[in-house]
């Protein structure tokens, strides 16, 4: 059992450390089990919409970007000139600008609406995930996870610039404990060079599973094979050379192997709870370094003309960034955001804004810090609680059209505010056109998620004990190595 999980944790991290490379590759989702099943718009599959004239409007998200008219009551599919896979266009933001023009910010890019396809804007920069897209005096502004660009509408496409946000002054050099686990787990703290790395040894797992059955189930198989008086040349080559390469290589590998399984079990609850709000300095020369202090951090950015200022939520929380875009402070009433970051962020009156993520849906003040539950409209209480934690509202999307407004829960699908009103159903023709991603069947395989269907809850189990497991078994076997030779 233990050779079985070990088997896919090693081959799903290979994936999920190379997402571009796999980022063609789908899987239908009519093979998963039914938590892996679109309904009611559920899973991120909307995020927010753009109206384009007084009959349609333009929906985008986990599903890409599909246009519907309501006068039709129709959905068209606007994904042309995305790359191919559900991953090249996932949707984080689309933008229409004062000039009509349309940009959409995904997962792979920035993208504009050209001659009836998306056309790739090349940010030149190494990591091209946006966040987020506004529009402030003709200049687009595109929030990265780590900075922001400027294009200004008024000149070709190839005018943009690239800029880092301010330190702030309360940067301490810290990065949290999960993050810095994450990195190391995933080798991506050394780049490239670090992913590599660990997927030799995601091999060597793959390689002393292999071995290790040989090991065991061969002489048995062997003595049959004697007792039958048949050819066991094969399998007794098989089983030394097994036996003598399990040995070497693991032996060779065992510090690494074992610090790999012991920061995996980490990175999932229950353990994770255990490192969920430490945060530690950055360690020396590697990627957590950074001169960047908002490496990885940056999750959604508006403009507010009142006060001239922009509000900017990042991993760390929400700041307001000086409009000469030179100095950049923390807010000190922070909005509830869950750790998975902001899904929602709108400019609603009198300097309140619609705040969204796992943690629940909000109407907040950055000026007075008031902060109220936008669905029960109740007053929000802070809790001395695991910090962010998940919400009863995992709000991951948002839509106001006319009187009505959604939020799309992420479990649950769209749901009407304030007043009772119909939302247009999930076709059938949007669900075949959106499989599950290649690496998202990897992380929910690496998680262990893959088998909430089959067990429920005790699923988060199966890591720790995994890890556990896994720890004895490589130690135990260094123990005997050591006395036999």
């Amino acid at each position: 059992m233990l050779s079985f999980f070990l088997l896919l944790f090693a081959l799903s991290g290979i994936v999920l450390n190379h997402r571009q490379v796999f980022s063609s590759i789908d899987v239908p989702r009519g093979i998963l089990s039914s938590s892996y099943q679109y309904k009611n718009w559920n899973s991120a599959a909307l995020k927010g919409s753009v109206e384009i004239d007084s009959t349609q409007s333009l929906f985008y998200g986990n599903v890409g970007c599909w246009l519907y008219d309501k006068t039709a009551d129709k959905w068209l599919d606007y994904n042309t000139g995305f790359p191919k896979g559900t991953d090249g266009r996932k949707v984080a933001k689309v933008i229409k600008t004062n000039s009509n023009s349309l940009f959409a910010g995904t997962l792979f890019g920035l993208y504009e609406h050209n001659n009836g396809e998306w056309q790739y804007i090349d940010l030149g920069i190494d990591h091209q995930r946006i966040t987020d897209l506004i529009e402030v005096n003709d200049t687009l502004h595109i929030l990265t996870r780590s900075e922001i660009a400027y294009l200004n509408l008024t000149q070709p496409n190839d005018n943009i610039k690239i800029s880092l946000l301010p330190t702030p002054a309360d940067y301490q050099g810290t990065t949290s404990l999960f993050k810095t686990i994450w990195v190391l787990h995933s080798g991506e703290i050394l780049g490239l060079t670090g992913k590599i790395l660990v997927d030799l040894l995601a091999l060597v797992f793959v390689f002393l599973i292999i071995t290790g059955l040989v090991w065991t189930f061969f002489p048995s198989l062997i003595k049959r094979a004697k007792k039958k008086k048949k050819q066991t040349k094969n399998k007794r080559n098989g089983f030394r050379f097994s036996v003598k390469w399990h040995n070497r290589i693991g032996i060779y590998t065992l510090v690494f192997l074992v610090f790999i399984t012991f920061t995996g079990m980490f990175l999932r609850p229950p353990l994770l709870i255990a490192i969920a709000n430490v945060q530690v300095k950055n360690i020396p020369y590697t990627l957590l370094d950074s001169p960047n202090a908002w490496y990885d951090q940056l999750r959604g950015i508006r403009y507010n003309s009142e006060l001239d200022t922009y509000f900017v939520s990042t991993g760390k929380g929400m700041y307001a960034l000086s409009a000469d875009r030179q100095k950049m402070e923390r807010l000190p009433h922070q909005p509830p955001v869950s750790v998975m970051g902001i899904n929602v962020f709108e400019e609603k009156s009198n300097n309140n804004y619609l705040i969204g993520s796992f943690s629940g849906l909000y109407l907040w003040s950055p000026i007075d810090g008031s902060c109220y539950n936008y669905v029960t409209g109740k007053p929000h209480v802070p809790t001395k609680k695991m910090a962010r934690p998940i919400g009863r509202y995992m709000a991951s999307g948002y839509h106001a059209s006319a009187n009505t407004e959604y939020y799309f829960d992420y479990s649950g699908g769209v749901k009407s505010l304030k007043e009772q009103a119909d939302f247009p159903q999930m076709p059938d023709a949007v669900k075949q056109a959106s499989p599950l991603s290649l690496w998202n069947l990897a992380l929910e395989i690496h998680t262990a998620r893959i088998f909430q269907d089959v067990i429920g809850a005790f699923y988060i189990l199966i890591i720790p004990l995994a890890g556990i497991t896994t720890l004895i078994l490589l130690l135990s076997g260094f123990w005997i190595w050591l006395k036999k030779y």
